[in-house]
C-alpha cells in the first residue's frame, strides 16, 4: 500500500521528515556514529576536507533524490530493478549478488558491533550485545518499510542532538579559529590520495547500500514532492552531521586518531553521564543500520525464493548470528574495503542516467 502525502503519515510533512530521516539512518551506521569514517574520508584531509563534505553532501542530495525518484516510478521491491536500469541487464545482474551478499555480511558486522558497544561500553557480556541487537532488528523488519520508518524516526534525533552537543562542546573550548589551526592534514589516515575522492568513495559505497532501502521506501511513498524534499532534507542533514563531526574531531587531532572509537573520546571530555548517552546513540545507529541491511538482503533473498519473508527474516538473523562471531573490528577490516570500490560503478550508472534519457 502507499503512503499518500495527506495520508496516515500525518501528512506532507511529516513523510518528508520520515523519508530524510530514513535515508540518514540507513546510510549513518556505526563507522559514522563512531567518528572514523568521518576521520579518515574527511578530517584526515585537514580544512580541505571540509570541500570533501561538501562534495558529498550535493553527492547524497541529488543520488539520493534520484534513487528515491526511480523507486516510485519501478515500483521497485529492492535494489535489483534500480541496479539493472543503472547498470545493465549483465553487470546489473553481478552487483545485484554482490550487493546481497555485501549487505547479509554488513549484518553481519553489525550484529558484531552490537556486542563489542555491550562488552566494551556497558560491561555486559558480548553474546548479550549479539543477541540484543539481532532480535531487536529482526523484530523490526518483520514490518516491513514502516517499521525501518519508525525506527529512524526515533533514533536520528538522537543522533543529532548528541553530534550537536559534542560539536558544541569542541568550539566551546577552542573556539572556531582554535580549531582551524589545529585542522592539519593527517595523510596517514586518510584510505585514498586525493581528498576529492575519498569523498566520492565515501558516497558510492553508503548509497549503494541505501539503495536497497530507498528504492522500495520511493514505491511505497509514491508522492514524487514527498520524496524530493525528503531526499534533499536527508542529503542536506548528512552533511551537516558530516561536517560537525569533522569540527570536532579536527579539535583533538592528531592524538584522537588513535582512538577505536572517536566519538567516544570526545563524549569523555564531556561532564555527567553524556558518555554512556553516547554509546547508546552508537548503538542505535548500529542497530537502524542492521535493519536496513536486514531488510535489503531478506527482500531480495525472497524475490528469488519462495521462502516466506518472515521465515527469510528468522533464517538470515541466524546466520548473521553465527557469523558474529568472527568479531566486529575484523569483519569491518576484511570486507568494507572490497567493497568500497565496487559501489563505484553503481554510482557513476545512477550519474549517467540522466544523460543517457537525454541521448535516447
Amino acid at each position: 500500500t502507499s503512503l499518500k502525502g495527506s495520508g496516515e503519515m500525518g501528512g506532507r510533512t511529516g513523510t518528508v521528515f520520515r523519508v530524510a530521516a530514513t535515508y540518514v539512518g540507513t546510510v549513518v551506521g556505526a563507522g559514522f556514529a563512531s567518528g572514523q569514517e568521518t576521520l579518515r574520508f574527511f578530517a584526515a584531509y585537514g580544512r580541505v576536507g571540509l570541500w570533501g563534505v561538501v562534495i558529498a553532501t550535493l553527492l547524497f542530495c541529488t543520488l539520493g533524490i534520484l534513487v528515491l525518484d526511480l523507486g516510485a516510478r519501478l515500483g521497485a521491491q529492492s535494489h535489483r530493478e534500480i541496479l539493472h536500469l543503472a547498470c545493465g541487464p549483465k553487470l546489473g545482474a553481478v552487483m545485484d549478488g554482490t550487493i546481497t551478499l555485501f549487505l547479509g555480511a554488513t549484518l553481519t558486522v553489525m550484529i558484531a558491533g552490537g556486542g563489542a558497544v555491550f562488552a566494551e561500553q556497558f560491561g555486559l557480556a558480548r553474546s548479550t550485545g549479539v543477541l540484543f541487537t539481532a532480535v531487536a532488528a529482526a523484530l523490526t523488519i518483520l514490518f516491513g518499510v514502516r517499521g525501518i520508518m519508525a525506527a529512524n524516526s526515533v533514533v536520528v534525533p538522537l543522533l543529532t542532538v548528541g553530534v550537536g552537543a559534542l560539536t558544541f562542546g569542541a568550539i566551546h573550548f577552542h573556539s572556531i579559529g582554535g580549531i582551524w589551526e589545529r585542522a592539519t592534514p593527517h595523510p596517514a589516515f586518510a584510505p585514498v590520495g586525493p581528498w576529492w575522492l575519498a569523498a566520492i568513495l565515501y558516497v558510492g559505497y553508503n548509497l549503494v547500500l541505501a539503495i536497497s532501502v530507498l528504492g522500495p521506501l520511493g514505491a511505497t511513498v509514491q508522492d514524487r514532492r514527498s520524496l524530493w524534499l525528503g531526499g534533499l532534507l536527508g542529503g542536506v542533514s548528512l552533511g551537516v552531521l558530516a561536517g560537525g563531526i569533522q569540527l570536532a574531531l579536527s579539535a583533538h587531532l592528531p592524538e584522537i586518531g588513535r582512538a577505536e572509537v572517536p566519538m567516544l573520546f570526545l563524549a569523555r571530555l564531556q561532564p555527567g553521564p553524556f558518555q554512556w548517552g553516547y554509546a547508546i546513540i552508537l548503538w542505535a545507529e548500529i542497530y537502524t543500520t542492521a535493519i536496513s541491511c536486514a531488510y535489503g538482503f531478506v527482500s531480495r533473498l525472497t524475490q528469488v525464493t519462495a521462502i516466506p519473508y518472515r521465515w527469510g527474516v528468522v533464517g538470515s538473523v541466524c546466520v548473521a548470528l553465527v557469523g558474529s562471531g568472527w568479531g566486529f573490528s575484523t569483519l569491518l577490516g576484511t570486507l568494507y574495503p572490497l567493497f568500497g570500490f565496487t559501489a563505484l560503478s553503481v554510482l557513476i550508472g545512477l550519474g549517467l542516467l540522466p544523460l543517457r534519457r537525454i541521448v535516447t
